[in-house]
């Protein structure tokens, strides 16, 4: 019996460490797909920085299809010329990361944003119609004709963008985005998204 018991022994240690190494071995590849605490220092610098990479922050669009009519001059066939113009205009919305302010303090992380506004608009040149043309005699400038409707067809398209809600929708998209870039970048503090 005493051969029994010392064949046992070491076989018991052999097999408690092989089970330690095992153990030691798993849980060492756990840790390394845990993520990890970030170290980086949160301040009003390392933020501004991360949100400054994004440049601007267009966060809606709109498309207008419309009808413009240009009529000029009085006398028919002799002055008088005009046209009817359908066109479509893109309108993009949004906020301009670099007027976007951060505060930082022990407990929380306020950033404001600037008022939303139209970042881009434009006449399709490919969506240009031309209905009613009228030619006159004696006034007779089609280019700047062209030049002037389409000038007066933006202007009147971005106010029917805005009227629709276009920079409202924007402002809170800005806010919803914002939101999500710092989440879980601010360790322990309160990310607080105020607008202008």
């Amino acid at each position: 019996m005493k051969k029994n018991q010392k064949f046992r022994l070491p076989f018991r240690g052999l097999l408690t460490f092989v089970v330690a190494v095992v153990l030691l071995m798993i849980g060492g590849v756990i840790g390394q797909h845990l993520p990890k605490a970030s170290h980086e220092t949160v301040t009003e610098a390392t933020i501004s920085a991360r949100l400054a990479e994004i440049g601007e922050l267009s966060t809606e669009k709109y498309t207008y299809t419309g009808l413009y009519k240009l009529t000029q001059g009085e006398i028919p066939l002799i002055t008088q010329k005009g046209f009817s113009m359908v066109y479509t205009a893109n309108f993009k919305a949004g906020i301009k990361v670099k007027d976007v302010q951060v505060k930082v303090d022990q407990s929380k992380v306020t950033v404001t944003l600037p008022a939303a506004k139209i970042l881009s608009a434009a006449i399709d040149p490919s969506s240009i119609k031309f209905y009613d043309q009228k030619a006159a005699l004696f006034n007779w400038s089609q280019k700047e004709d062209v030049t002037k409707a389409e000038k007066a067809a933006l202007k009147r398209a971005q106010a029917v963008a805005i009227k629709a809600g276009i920079l409202t929708s924007a402002q809170k998209s800005a806010k919803k985005l914002v939101k999500q870039l710092l989440k879980g970048q601010l360790g322990n503090r309160q990310l607080v998204v105020l607008q202008e």
